[in-house]
């Protein structure tokens, strides 16, 4: 996996080599990606081959074989030009123009309501999590005040 990041061979290195870590990170990616879709082919699973793929590397990033700081590069220019990978789905919407005159209403109705669910679910989920590290903390600080007390 040294291919990925140069930097633990060049402290400090040139920023016009980023490019091109970049690069050979989105390559990683897609490497995964086929690997991932030759095994569902051979597995026979009706999966989509971004699902497999994306538990790998989160594999390998909850090990620790792959630090995060090696793939980081690559998936910021994934993220920042996430647009271009809906460009599909939206001359799906051109194509099936007619559905959406039929029953555009109840589908951005659906499309609504399932954001604002996952919005509302994203928020619970974070202040849940947020306030049970906040607990953890104030009892470890209380824990370690005890001890010192001692």
């Amino acid at each position: 996996m040294m291919f990925l990041d140069t930097s633990l061979r060049h402290p400090a290195p040139d920023p016009r080599s980023k490019p091109l870590r970049a690069a050979l990170q989105v390559l990683f990616f897609i490497a995964i990606w086929c690997l991932s879709q030759q095994a569902l082919q051979w597995l026979h699973w009706p999966l989509p081959a971004a699902v497999p793929a994306l538990f790998v590397v989160l594999a390998l990033l909850a090990a620790g074989v792959l630090p995060e700081q090696r793939l980081a590069a690559g998936a910021d220019w994934l993220l920042g030009d996430m647009l271009l990978f809906f460009i599909p789905p939206l001359l799906a919407v051109v194509r099936f123009g007619p559905l959406l005159a039929h029953s555009g209403l109840r589908l951005l109705g659906a499309i609504a309501l399932g954001s604002l669910l996952v919005l509302v679910g994203t928020g619970l989920v974070v202040e849940r999590t947020l306030r049970w590290e906040r607990a953890r903390q104030a009892s470890r600080e209380g824990r370690e005040a005890r001890e010192s007390a001692r």
